[in-house]
Order: structure tokens, then C-alpha cells, then sequence
């Protein structure tokens, strides 16, 4: 077992009393700055403090569905008997990874876990990566996000490579994103990715789609051709020119039936296939299971604790999240970017009783340029019907969205306040219909403490 220096157990003591004291105040949950202060009293508290883990330490990241990914894979591993470190309240900095750490070690630093499970901010991997040393990095995909923040999609996929070749990790890819399957070619690589879905894909000799982030080859430059689509650029590609072609997946899901609430498929892992399922909306979020499973079965996890892991998984905070607010279903899935809000309205329009509050903000933690709005396909909604209600920083901003993607102007109805704009919303929710939450990351956090207040906790915010 790693030993911890004294300056790393007062780090600790340090950080746990910081913890406290921010819960004590009620500012906040204490995610961050106990790490960011611990840090600072020993620099090697983060290393020190993962090393203790039995069997290794284990990285998600990517674009979209970290959050949701390594929850799913913490189910698994949970119902395969092993214990987890897991920074499931979202903190995904070196900061916030740090605080997980305290949170979960005794007052003299000991930390009793099989594995540590971080999601892992993209920029933030190969930090993390320089002082702990990572068994298995999984990567979801790549779209593009937040450009003030890292540039264009070459510059991410460099960061993230850079992540898993310090340690020379097992690259977890997913094999239907042709940004993601030219990673780590030196590594030892496992590859997922989607067979077929009885819901009709789009046609294969679409060569555009709405929000596609790749239409030309990494590795030789010409243009992608694709024989199937899931959505934005997944799906199943090639290049004519260089012959760089989709990996074959020893992880895969087939036969998929996509629901409004969950999904069925068929789960194959290296030749062995079984039935599975799980509760939560939309085709993006069968790509998260199937990132999971990968995951699992490269760390030797049976196909039975896969498939349980999957099934009895519970929604982390504002991923997909399933409430009751005054006797009505709510389901809250955070926006940020083209691709991944398209896939969530896909999940709003499959649903015939749903109703839609939209909130989006434009603070830095959001990404300060929402002209990504106008790329995700909002269109899907045309024939929605029900009144739409926008709220944030930027509604108005989303109401002309909306009447651009094909809402009349008398369904459309813009209250900037949340707090209004929740209670408005839910009046308009009849008996066995279901209000949709697509808020921006800080919309979220406001809906957090909104909700706080009137007694009702999102997952992991205790």
C-alpha cells in the first residue's frame, strides 16, 4: 500500500474539515475546494490517495456521456462485489477528483476501494494522468463543444491521446466515431460500437447529417463515406482512399428498440450474447451502456453482472433524471452542445405525452457562444404541438430558435426566471404526461437549488 506522507494526512484533515464546514453553511456540496485547498498543502495528496486502490484506477472521458457512462459502469462493478471511489456528483477537475478522495478516505488517509473510477474532464486527463497512473481509459466520443474553451476537435482528441499514452492506459473507443477509433493506435485497444437498431436508421447514402462534427478522414484527409448512420457522424464508415475503415467492435449491441424511457437490445461481448436493458432514454445513451460494458468485461466482469449493472442503474444528477414534482414525471437531461442536444429531443419527440421547458444560460461554465443552438436539431420537434416553454440568461435568444424549428409564435412561451418558469410549466402537465427539463449545465445548478428548496434533492446532492 502506498504511504502517505504527514503533509498528505493533514491535507486530508485539511480537506475533510473544508468539506464540513461548506455543508454546515449550506454553500455548496463541497466538491471542489476541499481538493483545491488540500492540494495546496500537499501537492502528492491526489497520487498518494488513488495508489491506494487494489486493483487500479479507471478513466472516462469524452464529449458526452461521462457522466452517465461511469455510472453505469460503477453499477456494474458494484453488483460484480467490488468497491468503488467514484466522483459521481460530476466534479471532473483535478480539484474535484482530489475532493472525491478525501471524501471517501478515513481521517488518517486510508482509502479501502478495489478501484478508483473518475469521469474525467477532457482537458483534465493528461493532467491527471501525469500523477496517477490509470489502468483503463474509456472514451465515449468526440463532438464538438465549447470551442472557447479547446479549440477545434484535433486539439481535444490530442489532449485526451496525450491522457492515455503517459501511463500507456488500455484505451477503451468507441468504434463508431471516427474521431475517437484513430486513438492510441500503440495501446492496447478494446472497441464498441452499435450492429443494428429496429428503429430505421437513417439512409446510408446520406452523406450529411444534422450536426455532423467529421465528414473527412483523420488519418489521410478525404472524405468519410458511411453504409449506416446512427447520428451525427456514428455510425458504420470508411475511407475509399486510405482504406482507414470502422473497427470491428468486441463489444457490441444489436436488434436495439429505442424508447422514450429506456431501451432493449441484444449485448454481445466477445462472442457471448444476452438480452439486456436499460432505463433511459434515447440511442445516446445505449452507446453509454455499451462504453460500460466494454469497460467491465476488460477488467474481467461476468456478462450476468454486465447485464444486472445495466438494469438496476439509478440516474446521476441531471443525466437523464427521473423525478416527481407535485404528482407529475419529470425528466431532467442537460444540454450542452449539438450532438448531444439533438439526441435528447430525438428522446423528447419519441415521447407522444411529452411536454418541454428549455433553459438555457450563457455563463462561462456553459460555454459562452450558443450559436451551437442553431446546429442541434431542434426541428425534430415541429410536430411536437404542445406549448414550448423557454427560460435563462439566453430565452429569448431560444424562443426564436424554436420558432425557426418550426413552433408557431403562440406556443412558444418565454419566462427568463426559472423558478417561473418551472411552476408554469408544470401547470401545463395533465395526467399521464411528462414534463422535459433540457437545461444548460448552470440552468441545472439553479434548478438544483430551486428545487433544494422546496424540498426535493437531484441525485447526489445530499
Amino acid at each position: 500500500m502506498t504511504q502517505l506522507t504527514t503533509a498528505d494526512k493533514l491535507a486530508v484533515v485539511a480537506g475533510k474539515l473544508t468539506a464540513r464546514a461548506i455543508r454546515l453553511l449550506g454553500a455548496g456540496l463541497g466538491s471542489n475546494l476541499p481538493g483545491k485547498l488540500a492540494r495546496k498543502v500537499a501537492p502528492t495528496v491526489m497520487a498518494n490517495l488513488s495508489q491506494q486502490a487494489r486493483k487500479g484506477v479507471i478513466a472516462v472521458s469524452g464529449t458526452n456521456g461521462k457522466s452517465t457512462t461511469s455510472g453505469l459502469l460503477s453499477s456494474i462493478l458494484r453488483c460484480a462485489g467490488l468497491e468503488l471511489v467514484h466522483n459521481k456528483q460530476g466534479a471532473n477537475l483535478v480539484t474535484g477528483i482530489t475532493s472525491t478522495l478525501i471524501e471517501r478516505s478515513s481521517w488518517t488517509g486510508i482509502l479501502d476501494a478495489d478501484y478508483c473510477l473518475f469521469e474525467t474532464d477532457e482537458a483534465a486527463l493528461r493532467l491527471i494522468a501525469r500523477e496517477v497512473p490509470m489502468q483503463q481509459v474509456v472514451v465515449t466520443n468526440l463532438f464538438r463543444d465549447q470551442l472557447d474553451r479547446f479549440g477545434e476537435l484535433d486539439t481535444t482528441a490530442k489532449l485526451i491521446a496525450e491522457g492515455i499514452s503517459q501511463n500507456n492506459s488500455q484505451a477503451i473507443l468507441n468504434a463508431d466515431d471516427p474521431n475517437v477509433s484513430q486513438l492510441a493506435p500503440n495501446s492496447d485497444r478494446l472497441f464498441f460500437g452499435i450492429e443494428s437498431i429496429k428503429t430505421q436508421p437513417q439512409p446510408a447514402d446520406k452523406t450529411e447529417t444534422h450536426g455532423a462534427e467529421l465528414s473527412y478522414c483523420p488519418s489521410c484527409g478525404a472524405e468519410i463515406s458511411y453504409t449506416l448512420i446512427f447520428y451525427a457522424q456514428l455510425g458504420h464508415w470508411n475511407c475509399s482512399k486510405c482504406g482507414f475503415t470502422r473497427p470491428a467492435p468486441q463489444v457490441s449491441a444489436s436488434d436495439i428498440v429505442v424508447g422514450s424511457h429506456g431501451s432493449s437490445f441484444i449485448l454481445k461481448i466477445h462472442g457471448r450474447a444476452a438480452e439486456a436493458e436499460v432505463q433511459l432514454p434515447g440511442l445516446f445513451n445505449v452507446y453509454n451502456a455499451l462504453a460500460a460494458a466494454a469497460a467491465a468485461s476488460a477488467l474481467g466482469v461476468t456478462l450476468e453482472a454486465v447485464r444486472q449493472g445495466l438494469k438496476r442503474y439509478q440516474t446521476l444528477f441531471g443525466r437523464s433524471e427521473k423525478i416527481r414534482l407535485k404528482g407529475k414525471t419529470v425528466f431532467i437531461q442537460l444540454i450542452k452542445n449539438p450532438a448531444g442536444a439533438s439526441q435528447a429531443v430525438s428522446a423528447v419527440a419519441a415521447d407522444p405525452k411529452s411536454r418541454l421547458l428549455v433553459a438555457i444560460n450563457d455563463k462561462l461554465a456553459d460555454g459562452r457562444d450558443i450559436s451551437w443552438l442553431w446546429d442541434a436539431d431542434f426541428e425534430q420537434l415541429s410536430a411536437h404541438g404542445h406549448q414550448v416553454v423557454v427560460s435563462g440568461i439566453r430565452a429569448q435568444d431560444m424562443a426564436v430558435r424554436m420558432k425557426y424549428a418550426g413552433f408557431k409564435s403562440d406556443k412558444i412561451t418565454t419566462i427568463p426566471k426559472l423558478d417561473e418558469a418551472l411552476d408554469h410549466a408544470l401547470n401545463m402537465v395533465s395526467e399521464g404526461e411528462t414534463l422535459w427539463i433540457l437545461p444548460t449545465y448552470t440552468c441545472l445548478l439553479e434548478l438544483q437549488k430551486i428545487l433544494r428548496a422546496r424540498g426535493h434533492l437531484l441525485a447526489g446532492t445530499t
